[in-house]
């Protein structure tokens, strides 16, 4: 398994409000996650940071401590474990949203746990998990947003949800709210390619053209990931670009 992540400010913003995280408990076992700041000067940069702490702390902690005991993780520990990391940053970020200069902070996430034999994934927001074998790139998460809502009711397409004025408008995050309900997702396998990506690669190139990049026969995972960005900027760059892309033997 070889994993590279890497994040951007971008073209047009002045700071990058993203973070990602990626944290290998062995050959066979990992955690990948994409944070999405957003909420005025601070907030933005603040919220991504708070939950990738509570992310890296809380299933850094349990993990080690299941290993050092000889406890099997399953995919049951797994989500269990994801939930319990986004309720401790949601309660973090909330927290610190209370101060004025910090009020309506929050972020997106979407993590990864990959096991030996399938992934685990949770989602809150619009930040995407995606894999890329048998001939096309499938999303596996689901945004919380509104133009999903409008794909969900049948008021416009897809394709036409990449340019809708509205598509950065998030229906669910973290640390807006007291609490919060996490979407979760298991794959039943470990796909060849994964990737974990924040709005600024989405919004900016097709399903195809990254489909393309990422089964590149000729060029290595860091190099895929560089690509990737680069044809983002490219695009315009409007926002911050984090990738992180998992690859299998």
């Amino acid at each position: 398994m070889i994993i590279f992540g890497k994040s951007d400010t971008g073209v047009r913003r002045p700071v990058n409000q993203d973070r990602f995280l990626i944290r290998e408990f062995g050959d066979d076992l990992a955690l990948c996650a994409v944070f999405d700041g957003m909420g005025g000067a601070n907030g933005g940069e603040e919220a991504s940071t708070a939950a990738l702490r509570a992310f890296d702390r809380r299933i850094t902690s349990e993990v080690l401590d299941a290993q050092n005991s000889g406890e099997l993780i399953t995919r049951t520990f797994a989500e269990r474990l994801l939930c319990r990391a986004a309720e401790e940053a949601n309660s973090e970020i909330f927290r610190q949203g209370a101060s004025p200069e910090l009020e309506g902070m929050g972020t997106t996430v979407i993590a990864a746990f990959i096991l030996p034999e399938e992934v685990v994934a949770l989602n809150i927001g619009d930040s995407r998990l995606y894999r890329a074998d048998m001939g096309e790139l499938k999303q596996i998460s689901k945004d919380n947003s509104y133009v999903q809502y409008l794909i969900d009711m049948g008021r416009i397409t897809k394709e036409e949800a990449r340019t809708h004025p509205q598509k950065n408008i998030i229906t669910k995050c973290l640390g807006t709210e007291e609490t919060v309900e996490p979407d979760t997702y298991r794959t039943g396998d470990v796909p060849e390619n994964l990737l974990l990506c924040s709005d600024g690669l989405s919004n900016a190139l097709s399903e195809q053209f990254i489909y393309d990049v990422i089964t590149d026969p000729d060029t290595s995972t860091e190099e895929k990931v560089n690509e990737l960005i680069d044809a983002a900027n490219e695009a315009g760059g409007p926002d911050n670009i984090t990738v992180i892309l998992v690859q299998n033997d």
